[in-house]
């Protein structure tokens, strides 16, 4: 006969045995993650786009818009951004070809996103710079014009392109580490090539170069100009270590490295180059982005596809870092100057307090590799070498 106290052991056995188990802790549902909304802001019919012609006659191939950066840097982020309980979203809004920004700025303000990417032409950027002041944090991923860095001081627009000076600071650093101390410059007739030329020499000047002479060209045939569209006779007067080239339009400048009087590098916008980024990168993990960037979009990653892909990442790191969840946490914590980014060039990037521009190394390129990185060791800053590189604190009207 079972005892009672038999059947209590045999109750228990089986409630041991097929019971279900009480809920543990990591079998919970896990909590709905926080989304972070990224606005990325074009432009239909933006000419930076379109294909063109160059006052030669020169095909201007269309470039590829950067979206594909940003889809990239979400993707490549998730599981970092899921670790802290956050969701990424890129919502994208494109203007009409002729639609006034103006009208959509308020809207842009309450949309719920925490940064815009703001992939417009110029004057566009400046709008919502100045519309939008300090209450969202704005990606400049197009327009390297130093006087957007002081003109836009104070607002939201963080710069990740690297400002012209920046670039031509990178230019004449390796230079002068090569000791290539004179300097032939040889500059176009547009306003963005009398621009670019100024910046460098200014550039070269700060590293100790002597610009013997600059020289504007024009295109064409025309015999009674032959001093400004022959370059042999516009190389042959001096000697000189280097040639910088400004020539943005492309016009005449893909012919000056096989027709100088003098066998002689060129630096600028044929040769030797100068940018945030380039396809052929072979170190610091540039590789391994411009594969998985290729396998998206199939093409090769552009400036500006990086720059887009920089400008999420920022965003993410903003909030894993610093804990921001709002537009103005997420501007303030980009604006501290500690926010460390890395953006695979050896060395982790943060935006400058004073003026808002990502500090960042330069890639040194031809059309197919990478030579060097500036900047170039030797050249030191009290607080860090990438400030060697453009505008420092004190040197515009930003604090």
């Amino acid at each position: 006969m079972i005892k009672h106290g038999e059947r209590l052991a045999a109750f228990g056995l089986w409630v041991a045995l097929f019971a279900p188990a009480p809920a543990r802790a990591d079998s919970m549902p896990a909590p709905i993650p926080t989304t972070l909304h990224v606005l990325y802001l074009a432009r239909a019919g933006d000419q930076a786009y379109g294909p063109g012609l160059t006052d030669s006659g020169l095909a201007r191939p269309a470039l590829p818009e950067p979206s594909p950066g940003a889809d990239l840097a979400i993707r490549d982020t998730r599981a970092t951004a899921l670790a802290a309980g956050l969701a990424l979203a890129l919502d994208k809004r494109i203007l009409g070809e002729d639609e006034p920004i103006a009208p959509a700025i308020p809207t842009i303000a309450t949309s719920g996103a925490v940064a815009v990417i703001a992939d417009v032409p110029m004057r566009d950027l400046e709008a919502l710079g100045k519309g939008l002041g300090s209450a969202l944090a704005i990606f400049n991923i197009r327009h390297a014009e130093d006087r957007l860095r002081r003109d836009l001081c104070g607002t939201g627009v963080f710069h990740v392109i690297p400002s012209a000076t920046m670039q031509t600071d990178a230019l004449a650093q390796f230079v002068a580490a090569k000791t290539w101390r004179r300097v032939l410059i040889l500059r176009g007739p547009l306003p963005e090539d009398l621009a670019f030329a100024g910046a460098f020499i200014a550039s070269a000047h700060k590293f100790g170069l002597r610009v013997i002479d600059t020289r504007q060209f024009v295109y064409g045939n025309d015999p009674r100009k032959r001093e400004q569209n022959d370059i042999g006779l516009m190389s042959g007067w001096d000697d000189y270590d280097v040639v910088f080239l400004s020539d943005t339009a492309g016009d005449l400048g893909r012919y000056v490295p096989f027709e100088l009087a003098r066998p002689r590098p060129v630096i600028g916008t044929e040769g030797l180059s100068a940018s945030a980024w380039d396809p052929s990168a072979e170190r610091y993990g540039a590789p391994q982005v411009n594969h998985r960037f290729a396998r998206l979009a199939h093409r090769g990653m552009t400036v500006g596809d990086w720059a887009a892909w920089v400008a999420v990442r920022a965003v993410v790191e903003a909030a894993v870092r610093k804990g921001a969840r709002t537009p103005g946490a997420v501007e303030q914590a980009l604006a501290r100057d500690d926010l460390p980014i890395d953006v695979s060039k050896g060395t982790q990037s943060s935006f400058r307090a004073w003026d808002h521009q990502l500090r960042q190394a330069i890639m040194l390129h031809t059309s197919d590799a990478v030579i060097a990185y500036a900047p170039i060791e030797g050249f030191l800053h009290q607080r860090t070498p990438l400030d060697t590189l453009g505008a420092d604190q004190g040197e515009n009207n930003c604090r």
